[in-house]
Order: structure tokens, then C-alpha cells, then sequence
């Protein structure tokens, strides 16, 4: 950064000293003057900026001393140097105490040395309002993030009330479905086995979508999830065979196909089987809505290094661009224009809140997981899921990996 000039004021009420002492720093600073301490306070007063005081000690009227203490208080940023042919111990002190002196210089003084003093003040000036800088930068910075505080805290209030009235609304239809389900098996015991299986999957159900309504808001309230895991112990292979039947009839309304393909040697794991199945049938249910009617789905189940599992959903449908596939797993998040929104459970390119992928990436990382896509346009979606054997054996929580289609 270029910096100004350096202004440099002597006092002194000799003067050929004040003559002789600016011919010889001029040069190097832009030199003002002054008979007396009364004259170097006005001069100061007026607002022209000065870096360097210079001053004599035995002046008339006003002694060097109390000139420097009253500089002092016109222009505190000024470094005050005092200068003296006379050994006067009081002066110095009273200097040091009252006028906060940068240095005291005895004459004759040499001029190398006079120099260097000046120098190390402009120096001492320099650093004294780079710091004033930095702190009034601090203090704009600590305002700017009060403010935003403030408006977080405010849009927290906000988020809260949405949050409660959402649940709320989304909770009152859900209940209503459970409990008719269930007043419509108790009023007639004696249906078919085929109706009592239709009112038991609407039950069951209906409980499914209160608990994923339930983990949907703990994700936008950005509480932690992992005090709500169950874990059991779980044949994995069996879990996602759940998971497939319960797309099932999307993928026959669709006329599409599911091939599954599971290593039977996997054995069981220790994880959340709400949780995991949830994130499947999330997958199973994104890649029905962009794949074609009469497309194929890949349900993949196999070794992920030496004691985990790799759980692959690959469809054929309609791919993402590369500048949607780094955000896929974000809350909310959509490549298509909100204004043409559709949503569906499972018709083509049909889509939902935008929820699904972030609560498949939040349920996989719960588990000491990580959760990968690769995609590209008009050549389908490959997410990949990593677990490992039990929830933190992978050592962490790694992060979630986007990436073109290869």
C-alpha cells in the first residue's frame, strides 16, 4: 500500500536552528514550522495531518514539556520526539509522564542519528495507525456479524413458528388416515385376507410417513439425529428386499422393471432399519421418477472393502447436469424451475420438497456412512451408498462425493 508522505513539525524558537534543521530533512518530509509551543498548537488545530513532532525543550512561554502534553491531547496519533542542549532531568520526566515522548535527543546531535530517530517515529506512527485500521475493521466486521446474528435469530423464530404449524398441518391428515384405517378394520373383522392386507399396508403406512414427517423436521430444526437411531442387528439383504416391495407397485404402474442383485454373504448389520430402509426407498423412489415408462432400475447389493456394504441404485433415465450434481444431496434443493413444480409419488419427473436425497445422505452419515452420485445427462444416475459393518466403525463421518458419469 502507498503510503503519504511523511509530515514532520519542528519547534523551536531559534530561527536559524529551524532553517538549518529543515533544510536538512526536507528531503525526506514534508517540513512545517513553528516559532513556539502557542504557534505549533494552532498549526496543529487547524487539521493539517503531522506524523512527527520535533521539539525543543527551553522555548519562551511554553516549555518543550508542556507543549508535547498538550499536543498530546490536539493530535494524539503525532509521535512526539523532545530535544535539549541542557541536562534537565525534571523536563525529561515531566516529557515522559505528560507528553508520552517516542525518544529524548541531546544536542549536538549527529545527523545520522537524528535521522534514524525520525525514521523509527514515522515507523512508530505507521504501525500505531495500521492498528487503529485493523481495529476499526475488527469493530465494523464484529457489527456486521451482530447484525447478521440478529436477523438469524429472528429468521430462527420464524423457522420455529413453520415448524410447528407444519407439523401441525402435515400431522392432523396423517392421523386422520391412521385412525380410519384402523376404525374401518375394527368395524368389519371379518373382511377378505386380500382388503385386511390393504388396510394394514395403509395403516402401516400412515405410521411410516408420521415418523418420516417426523425426521424431516428434526433435519430443517438441525437437531441431531443420532439420539434418535435404533439400532438392531439386521440382515441387510433382507432390508432392501422390503424396501423393493414397497416401490413396488410405482414400478408396476410404470411398466418398469427392478433388477436386484444381492451377495447372500454379506451377513447382518448393527444399524437403524427405519432409517436405511427410508434412504433406499428415497433412491428407489427418485430413480422410478427419471427413468421412462418401461425403463430399467438396478437394485445392487455387495462387499464395500473388508467389512462394509455398497448399496448402488442405477437407473437409465433422464441423468443430471454437472452443475446440479455437486448440490443433489443439499435440503430443498431442485434442477428444475420451482415455478413449473409438479409433484407425485412416482409419475414421471414428478417431484417432492426436495427432501428426499438430503435425508438419504443425513440417515447414511448418521451410520458412519457416506453416500456418492454419478450422473450425466440422458445417461441415467448411479448413487452409491457405503455403510459400514456398525455405525462409526468407518472412523468418522466422511463427506458426500458428487461426480460426472463416467
Amino acid at each position: 500500500m502507498d503510503r503519504p508522505r511523511p509530515s514532520l513539525l519542528i519547534v523551536d524558537d531559534e530561527p536559524s536552528l529551524l532553517e538549518s534543521l529543515a533544510g536538512l530533512l526536507r528531503r525526506r518530509f514534508d517540513v512545517l514550522t513553528a516559532p513556539g509551543g502557542g504557534p505549533a498548537l494552532e498549526l496543529l488545530r487547524s487539521g493539517r495531518p503531522v506524523h512527527v513532532i520535533l521539539s525543543d525543550q527551553r522555548m519562551p512561554g511554553m516549555s518543550g514539556d508542556a507543549f508535547l502534553a498538550r499536543a498530546r491531547e490536539v493530535a494524539p496519533e503525532a509521535i512526539r520526539v523532545l530535544f535539549t542542549g541542557y541536562t534537565e532531568i525534571g523536563a525529561v520526566i515531566n516529557a515522559v509522564n505528560r507528553g508520552e515522548i517516542f525518544r529524548f535527543l541531546l544536542k549536538p546531535w549527529d545527523p545520522e542519528e537524528l535521522e534514524a530517530v525520525l525514521d523509527q517515529a514515522v515507523a512508530q506512527h505507521e504501525l500505531i495507525a495500521d492498528r487503529r485500521r485493523l481495529v476499526e475493521q475488527l469493530q465494523s466486521a464484529n457489527d456486521r456479524l451482530t447484525s447478521a446474528n440478529r436477523e438469524l435469530t429472528e429468521l430462527n423464530v420464524l423457522k420455529d413458528a413453520f415448524l410447528e404449524v407444519a407439523s401441525h398441518e402435515f400431522n392432523t391428515p396423517i392421523t386422520l388416515v391412521h385412525g380410519m384405517s384402523e376404525l374401518l378394520r375394527l368395524l368389519n373383522p371379518h373382511r377378505d385376507e386380500v382388503e385386511r392386507e390393504l388396510l394394514e399396508k395403509l395403516s402401516d403406512g400412515a405410521r411410516r410417513l408420521a415418523r418420516l414427517l417426523a425426521d424431516s423436521l428434526k433435519l430443517m430444526s438441525a437437531e441431531d439425529f443420532r439420539l434418535s437411531l435404533r439400532i438392531s442387528s439386521v440382515d441387510l439383504a433382507a432390508l432392501l428386499g422390503e424396501a423393493a416391495e414397497q416401490v413396488a407397485p410405482f414400478i408396476h404402474a410404470r411398466s418398469q422393471r427392478l433388477e436386484r442383485r444381492f451377495d447372500p454373504h454379506l451377513g447382518r448389520f448393527e444399524l437403524d432399519a427405519d432409517k436405511i430402509r427410508d434412504a433406499v426407498v428415497n433412491l428407489l423412489t427418485n430413480a422410478i421418477k427419471f427413468t421412462p415408462d418401461g425403463g430399467l432400475i438396478e437394485l445392487v447389493l455387495e462387499p464395500d472393502g473388508a467389512d462394509g456394504a455398497s448399496i448402488r441404485v442405477v437407473d437409465h433415465g433422464v441423468g443430471i447436469e454437472p452443475r446440479a450434481l455437486s448440490r443433489l444431496f443439499e435440503p430443498f434443493f431442485t434442477e428444475f424451475d420451482p415455478t413449473y413444480h409438479s409433484s407425485g409419488d412416482f409419475g414421471f419427473q414428478k417431484r417432492g420438497l426436495g427432501l428426499g436425497l438430503s435425508l438419504v445422505r443425513k440417515f447414511v452419515e448418521l451410520h458412519g456412512g457416506r453416500v456418492s452420485a454419478e450422473s450425466a445427462p440422458g445417461r441415467g444416475t448411479t448413487v452409491r451408498v457405503a455403510l459400514p459393518r456398525r455405525p462409526g466403525a468407518s472412523g468418522g463421518l466422511p463427506l458426500s462425493e458428487t461426480g460426472p458419469l463416467a
